[in-house]
């Protein structure tokens, strides 16, 4: 939770109205300590206010609150890496007079530690048959390639012919999405769509307020050597900063918008590798010393990107729309759940929009809060691993139903990782020690077994191979055994 109070400038006219707060969360940096994560950062917000100001009516602000939260993480330690997300669950400035303001956020930060490190395994052992060992196939996913690359958009918004000329620009946007990815050879193409949009005020006597965006195609290649269509394919874009300045057309009139964005395609690229591995073992003949320890494995099934159109409506809060600026839409996600072979996500869609007010023919602001479900069909085995998902919007739309409603649309992006996590004990060392006295074991013995009781727990526990104690018994062809049953054990000479 943040919470600061802030004062304008001495040079900037009083506050009416607070019209709406937006913002983003920047993590500078993530730090692991005993049992514990560090996450340093800073929440970036931007406020647009009226005055009565007869120069301007209408203002932007931008400020910055910094925070520093200490998350317990029971089992982390120095050397692990440890990463952080930062949302904005909620956002608001309140006015406490003419001069000052209240800034007041709640930020959820999603944090991520692990340690990387090599793992030694013995896949195979070189013996005469005395020893005994219980093998299994593993699955886990290698990270392939790890690749991170910035795109910049240069180019210029230019205003339409019937818009006067720019005083000062209130409010930037933009937004950058991938529409399609093809491998080429040993290369990646990602083609995609880069939108901004900018609110400005005019220079003439009403200081009128008005919005302008435009869409600007992408094209970009990733070198990707032996690349393999098999391969899973994680690509994402992260929006960074944009820079603009104000300028003149060719007509001498100052309509132009120049900006500069720049974005990181971030693409991942796994394989699953299979490798069978000795779980456990023991001899026949001599007592064994092994060096062993739980690894956890994760293995990626199934990676898949969905997109889901959404439409609803909703009434503004006053007065008529006489012109729609610009919308935010934010997902927020309630429940995750799988249900009759789908994957089902419900949340709401946290709407802003800012529009011309008719009644008062000023900057106004109407907030949304609609219900949206998405549901994908899954098989038997995704449904059987552990799903994570990531929600996004993009081609946020809205348009007026009447004088006082709005349609609002957009694209849900919904990204799905299937994941088989296990646990496994693997041998990285056998060593030989004594042999093993068989003068001390009972020249037979009616075993009873015990409830979870295998095979292989009673023939390690006497040293003796299996094929041996089948001999002496009638075991079932899956060599499962009933708690409460009788099996002969004889030593051997």
């Amino acid at each position: 939770m943040l919470e600061n109070e802030f004062t304008i400038a001495d040079d900037w006219p009083d506050i009416e109205k607070i019209v709406t707060t937006e913002g983003k969360a920047k993590i500078n940096n993530v730090t692991a300590a005993t049992n514990s994560v560090t996450v340093d950062g800073k929440l970036i917000y931007n406020i647009i206010y009226r005055s009565n100001s007869e120069d301007c009516a209408i203002h932007s602000i931008t400020g910055e609150i910094p925070f520093r939260e200490e998350i317990g993480a029971e089992g982390a330690t120095e050397n692990m890496e440890a990463f952080a997300n930062a949302f904005i669950d909620y956002l608001d400035a309140e006015q406490l007079s003419e001069r000052s303001y209240l800034v007041k956020a709640v930020l959820a930060l999603d944090t991520d530690i692990y340690m990387k490190r090599p793992v030694t395994y013995v896949t195979g052992l070189d013996s005469d048959g005395s020893i005994q060992a219980r093998t299994k196939n593993i699955a886990y996913t290698d990270t392939v390639a790890e690749i991170s690359e910035e795109v910049n958009i240069n180019d210029a918004v230019e205003l339409s012919k019937g818009s006067g000329e720019i005083a000062g620009i209130v409010k930037s946007e933009s937004d950058v999405y991938i529409s399609n990815i093809d491998v080429l050879n040993d290369k990646m193409l990602i083609e995609g769509i880069c939108k901004v949009g900018f609110i400005f005020t005019e220079d003439n006597d009403l200081h009128t307020t008005g919005y302008v965006s435009e869409e600007f195609p992408f094209t970009h290649y990733i070198e990707l050597k032996n690349s393999d269509e098999s391969m899973l394919k994680d690509i994402r874009v992260t929006v960074n900063d944009m820079t603009y300045s104000t300028t003149e057309n060719f007509d001498n009139e100052k309509k132009l918008i120049e900006f500069a964005l720049p974005f990181t395609i971030n693409a991942l690229f796994y394989n699953t590798m299979e490798r069978n591995i000795i779980t456990d073992c023991y001899s026949t003949d001599y007592e064994l010393e092994l060096q062993s320890e739980k690894v956890n494995l994760s293995s990626l099934k199934n990676l898949t990107s969905k997109v889901v159109k959404y439409e609803n409506d909703f009434d503004v809060p006053s007065g008529t729309i006489k012109d729609i600026y610009s919308v935010d839409v934010s997902p927020k996600i309630s429940e995750k759940r799988v249900t009759d072979d789908k994957y089902v996500i419900d949340g709401f869609l946290d709407v802003n929009m800012l529009y011309l007010n008719g009644n008062i023919n000023k900057i106004d602001k109407a907030y949304a809060s609609l219900p949206f479900t998405v549901d994908f069909p899954i098989d038997e085995d995704e449904a059987s691993c552990a799903i994570y998902s990531d929600v996004k919007t993009n081609k946020c739309g809205a348009y007026r139903k009447g004088s006082s409603s709005v349609i609002l649309n957009c694209d849900i992006n919904v990204t799905m990782k299937f994941k088989n996590n296990d646990v496994v004990t693997v041998i990285s060392d056998i060593a030989e020690r004594d042999p093993i006295d068989r003068n001390k074991m009972p020249s037979l013995i009616f075993r009873v077994v015990q409830p979870g009781e295998t095979l292989w727990d009673i023939a390690k526990n006497y040293n003796l191979s299996i094929n041996y104690l089948k001999e002496l018994n009638e075991f079932p062809e899956d060599n499962a055994l009933a708690p409460g049953s009788k099996i002969i054990i004889a030593r051997t000479v």
